[in-house]
């Protein structure tokens, strides 16, 4: 940059930086908002600075970077204003107070920074400015119209960050001496990473977007694929990166047994990317034959609207009974809304304007090729994305004619089961055609070997105990998806290295289907109490229970002795009640073997205040106690995220043939009357909230006739088998590095190709 350039960039810095730095010094703002404000005022020039280079002002081009250099410098200065706030713990501020403590470990206190709905925006603003800068650097026709796209939600983000961004501040008096900390689900050291990749993988996808506008405005209808590709699979691969590590997560540290629950905001990960992934197969069967043009900018669209779609049932509290995952409502509804629909608008909008002016494909797609097999494995996805959607919107659509409901997770299962044998199916035979036209006696020819072992792998499978139609199908289509693409990847990488690591994707993603249904519901599990000092049998193995420890963290560990026939160890998951949570945290002890987990996952401690002598229920779950026959429904929760949240069980008392409800109540803000006990039709006695699990969704009461002052210690545990596990984390490692070895692939071809 040229002298007088670092003038000119200077003297902007100077005018937007002016109203915020002078509100600073006159007292209104503190250095957080002020430095937010420049990072909104410095986004509105840039984004009219680009739309006056497009209107054919060429000197406005230096403006507009230089604005858009200024707002991400902005954010980098707020993310470190931010830290600094919370590593002093300055409890003057209210995300300080509400989301450290002065006890936090400093790893912990980091992770604070997106603990909270207000951190998360400004994050997310965060990743997308420094992608930006990324993308401004290429030198092609398309880079100022996709700046000005990508811009876009910069200006929207910066407006919810001088709204409700993370620094605001207590009245003076009301400061307090500490803060609430981190929700332990939280404190793990999974939560260190896991947010920021998966909000760099929802922040990449507004550049397919981007650059999809960009294409439509400059009429380019083809050019636009080189520029995409590398950003469409670099989206593909971090946003996978981001779920998995959230399965790993589930599975390590919350102790329920599983990896992926269907969890509305675990779909709201899932469904941008099954969309990203039609689009990338779109973009390269556009490549090769020019067809598919029209669904690549539809699909480059709706990846983009579904983050915005997630990101609105994720923070409007639409969802707050239905995910552990979901934040609270901070009253900006209408805002995320217009955003939604602005970028629904002016997407789709554009879209359409070009419709007629989109060319139709020199030749439709094949009968039977490799193209037309890639368009069905399309549908395939966005039919996926459409039903789990639906699903994960079901709080949304039944409380428009009554009570909020969530589909069952059998839902998820019995829509995209089918789904996945067919994709896989397609798998296995693209691969193997060639495009425009294929000779069906050569392809019969090249599927035998792949058929062969496919069903060799079923009939196992069906041996070992898979019985279900639709779980065999998958291990059957996935087992011919896996054998046909070693085989083509083999096949290319004795070409060289660029020539198989798309079919090494397809590969790892059949490994990790197998694994999925092999561990998912073909293990054994067994519940069983274990006395303190005592011997008890679980699933062949000899299992005694030492002691409760607790660790330097002051968190408790349980101590329990196995012994098996692959050799004895000591299990050690972790149990301890949390006030936070008012309820035990439990994290689970995971015995790995070459084909399989065994997994010790601890229930609840019986004996030990303060849910001593609990009646412990689950939801739809009924027990006697003495003449009284319990049936807990579920929770009702109110006030979520106020001093005036209250926790309520509706349920039912069962006393002589008569069924009355009863609605204890917990106020878990409330320091004088947490507990507000329901009376006991009939008996004379109450019923009372002591306790609750938030991982499993149970409750803990005291009801009459629970006392047993002579019962010892005893801990519950639940005892299982996770069979070929590892498939899936092998499956996962193998997909992903396809998916990066492939960006690297991409980002060269672009360099070398005269437009970049």
């Amino acid at each position: 940059m040229s002298v007088a350039g670092i003038v000119r960039s200077l003297g902007l810095v100077a005018a937007i930086a002016a109203v915020p730095l002078l509100l600073l010094v006159t007292g209104p703002l503190n250095a957080g908002q002020a430095i937010t404000w420049i990072a909104f005022l410095a986004a509105l020039v840039a984004a009219l600075a680009w739309l006056a280079e497009l209107g054919g002002r060429a000197g406005a081009g230096w403006v507009a970077r230089a604005a858009f250099r200024v707002q991400c410098l902005a954010y980098v200065a707020a993310a470190f204003e931010l830290w600094r706030i919370l590593f002093h713990h300055d409890f003057r501020y209210q995300y300080a107070a509400s989301y450290t403590s002065l006890a936090m470990p400093p790893h912990y206190v980091y992770a604070a920074f997106w603990g909270g709905q207000e951190g998360t925006f400004m994050l997310w603003a965060m990743i997308t400015g420094l992608l930006g800068l990324v993308v401004m650097r290429g030198r092609h026709s398309l880079t100022t119209p996709t700046m000005f796209f990508l811009n876009l939600p910069m200006v929207m983000l910066g407006l919810v960050t001088v709204m409700r961004g993370p620094f605001l501040m207590f009245a003076a008096g009301h400061v307090p001496p500490d803060g609430n900390g981190l929700n332990p689900l939280l404190q793990d050291p999974w939560m260190t990473i896991h947010p920021p990749v998966l909000f760099t993988g929802f922040s990449s996808l507004v550049v397919p977007f981007a650059i999809a506008m960009a294409a439509l405005v400059r009429r380019d209808y083809d050019g636009w694929v080189k520029v995409v590709l590398p950003w469409t699979l670099l989206s593909t691969g971090i946003l996978a990166t981001g779920f998995i590590m959230g399965g790993v997560w589930a599975y390590k540290v919350l102790g329920w047994g599983g990896y992926w629950g269907w969890d509305p905001v675990e779909n709201g990960s899932l469904i941008p990317w099954l969309c990203n992934a039609a689009l990338l197969h779109g973009l390269l069967v556009q490549r090769v034959t020019g067809s598919l043009r029209r669904t690549n900018f539809f699909l480059a669209v709706t990846s983009y609207v579904l983050v915005l779609y997630a990101s609105f049932l994720t923070r409007s509290g639409v969802l707050a009974d239905f995910s552990v995952h979901s934040f609270v409502n901070l009253g900006l509804n209408g805002f995320l809304l217009s955003f939604l629909f602005a970028i629904m608008a002016i997407g789709y909008g554009f879209v359409l304007f070009r419709l007629r002016d989109i060319p139709k494909p020199a030749q439709p797609l094949g009968n039977f090729s490799r193209e037309s097999m890639m368009w069905l494995g399309q549908l395939v996805f966005m039919l996926m994305a459409a039903l789990t959607a639906a699903g994960m919107s079901a709080p949304l659509i039944t409380r428009l004619w009554g009570p909020a409901s969530n589909v069952k997770t059998e839902y998820y299962n019995i829509a995209n089961g089918p789904l996945a044998v067919v994709m896989c199916l397609l798998l296995g035979i693209a691969p193997l055609m060639r495009w425009r036209q294929q000779d069906p006696q050569s392809l019969a020819r090249s599927v035998w070997p792949s058929l062969v072992i496919g069903l060799v792998v079923a009939f196992a499978a069906i041996a070992g105990g898979v019985r279900d139609p639709i779980p065999a199908a998958i291990v059957f289509a996935a087992a011919w998806a896996l054998t046909t693409n070693v085989m083509v990847t083999a096949r290319g990488f004795r070409a060289g290295w660029k020539h198989g690591i798309a079919y090494m994707g397809h590969a790892g993603a059949s490994v990790l289907l197998i694994g999925v249904i092999a561990s998912s519901g073909y293990g054994v599990s067994t519940q069983i109490q274990l006395p303190k000092g005592q011997d008890r049998m679980a699933l062949g193995l000899r299992m005694r229970f030492e002691q409760l420890r607790k660790s330097g963290d002051g968190k408790g560990h349980a101590i329990i002795a196995v012994q098996s026939r692959q050799g004895n160890f000591e299990a050690t998951p972790a149990l301890y009640w949390s006030e936070y949570n008012q309820g035990y945290m439990k994290k689970p002890y995971i015995q790995r073997y070459l084909t399989h987990d065994l997994y010790i996952s601890p229930l609840e401690m019986v004996g030990e205040d303060p849910t001593e002598h609990a009646l412990w229920l689950g939801r739809g779950e009924s027990r006697k106690v003495g003449q009284v026959t319990y049936r807990f429904t579920d929770f009702e929760i109110s006030g979520m995220g106020t001093p005036q949240m209250q926790i309520a069980a509706r349920m039912t008392a069962e006393i002589g043939g008569r069924t009355s409800p009863v609605r204890p109540v917990f106020q878990p803000m409330n320091p004088t009357q947490r507990s507000v006990p329901a009376y006991l039709p009939g008996s004379g006695g109450t019923v009372e909230i002591v306790g609750a699990d938030a991982n499993t969704g149970r409750i803990a009461l005291a009801v009459p006739g629970m006392a047993n002052p002579d019962r010892g210690e005893v801990l519950a545990v639940e005892v299982s088998t996770k069979p070929f596990i590892n498939l899936v984390w092998m499956g996962a490692i193998i997909m992903l590095g396809s998916a990066f070895m492939s960006v690297a692939r991409r980002v060269g071809d672009l360099r070398r190709s005269p437009a970049a």
